[in-house]
């Protein structure tokens, strides 16, 4: 060892440890309080770019857009007729043709079966340990295929619930099924319902600000409110005051445009606007949940059917939101460009719809087929009429998404190498 000739002064080598000292903790205390949502801290690319599907066979329409990930409705009903009695026939079909095309896939499942509910076809099940039960066999049968399980379907919506929307009784269902999808999976993701946005202020009860809290309510949310629609940050306000944070991994979002630009600042159109997911983000971040992300599983723009269609079902309250084909392009490409540059707690965004209006299941004039930007001249006679691809497809497909690496950022406690 060499000796070195200098020798400091006690008190000078005191000093120096103690600036040392105070400049690793000063080091420390910037790390720690480096907001999550700092786009540094993001793994780029952040977004997963997907489409959700209807039918399974068309995944490749994804995989040919040059997208990642795919979303589709697993019906429980379907999968698990009687109790006990599993088929996943129609999910292993999805899950081969995803490793073919190296989609990854989220699930969403609803549908309660008979044998499960007393209440009509949407309400959910009588016990939440038979869904738990459930999603242990479903994602232990596809353990390591699945990224994620969305559980329900927009839950602040009656039509969806069976009843009067309930976030303590969907907190019920969230503790049923988080610990058994765990046990099953300890890598997929348990992502919350999106909710059907309402417009109007909402989330008071958990301290927003009072721009958020306060916005006025207009005609189409009134009408909404007396179908017995709860409010949709209230009803994720719910999920937080009936104790629900440690059930979900990821909140999921339905931010529809409406008629309206994907920059269109929400408060300015009472909430209906794509950037409403900002204010259910500010409920979030109230209850000290920001570390997580949000997933939005549906977002799209609504096409015209034609006249014909006006008085079917509930259209005479959406014919306000009708735009044309070139601006539905336009706008979805501007709403992953909004997300990538903006909202770094943004994961997977799953545009609505890939192929609705490809398939003979639904009506011609029902609304998810005029969100779709596939279709069929006669979707009634599949073998002898070719798919079709509208503008969006095209524009989409075309997008600069960042290639490279597909996965979409995750919180530490759910990255891994799917």
């Amino acid at each position: 060892m060499i000796e070195s000739s200098v020798t400091l002064p006690t008190r000078s080598l005191s000093n120096a440890r103690r600036l040392l000292i105070r400049a690793l903790v000063l080091a420390l205390l910037f790390l720690i309080l480096t907001p999550p949502s700092s786009p540094m801290a993001v793994e780029r690319p952040h977004l997963g770019y997907g489409a959700f599907l209807s039918e399974r066979s068309h995944a490749y329409l994804v995989h040919d857009m040059n997208f990642h990930w795919a979303v589709w409705p697993l019906q429980w009903r379907l999968a698990e007729p009687t109790s006990g009695d599993y088929d996943w026939s129609a999910l292993d079909d999805l899950l081969t043709a995803a490793d073919t095309l190296d989609l990854e896939v989220i699930l969403r499942v609803t549908s309660a079966p008979d044998w499960a509910r007393s209440g009509p076809e949407p309400a959910p099940p009588d016990n939440m340990n038979d869904l738990g039960d459930f999603m242990y066999a479903l994602a232990s049968h596809a353990r390591g295929k699945v990224a994620g399980y969305v559980i329900w379907n927009e839950p602040n919506l009656p039509i969806y619930w069976g009843g009067n929307p309930s976030p303590a009784q969907y907190v019920n269902m969230l503790k049923a099924v988080y610990p058994r999808v765990k046990a099953a999976d300890p890598n997929a993701a348990l992502i919350t319902s999106g909710m059907a946005t309402t417009g109007g202020g909402g989330g008071a009860a958990c301290g927003v600000g009072s721009r958020v809290a306060t916005m006025e309510i207009t005609p189409y949310t009134q009408q909404l409110y007396a179908s017995g629609v709860m409010n949709d940050l209230d009803f994720i306000c719910g999920i937080y005051r009936n104790g629900g944070k440690a059930y979900f991994d990821v909140l999921g979002s339905h931010p529809y445009g409406f008629a309206h630009e994907p920059e269109r600042d929400p408060s300015s159109v009472s909430g209906l606007a794509f950037r409403r997911v900002e204010q259910q983000r500010a409920v979030m971040e109230s209850q000290d949940d920001g570390d997580k992300q949000i997933w939005a599983i549906e977002f799209g723009w609504i096409l015209d059917p034609g006249p014909s269609c006006y008085g079917w079902g509930d259209w005479s309250t959406r014919t306000w939101q009708i735009i044309s084909e070139n601006v539905q392009a336009d706008y979805l490409v501007r709403a992953y460009q909004y997300a990538l540059y903006r909202w770094p707690w943004m994961g997977v965004m799953s545009l609505f719809n890939m192929d609705f209006a490809t398939v003979y299941w639904y009506h011609e004039c029902e609304p998810v087929r005029w969100y779709s930007i596939t279709y069929r001249q006669n979707h009634l006679d599949p073998g002898n009429s070719p798919i079709l691809y509208r503008a969006a497809y095209y524009a989409l497909q075309a997008m600069d998404n960042e290639p490279g690496p597909h996965r979409a950022y995750l919180p530490l406690v759910l990255r891994n190498d799917w």
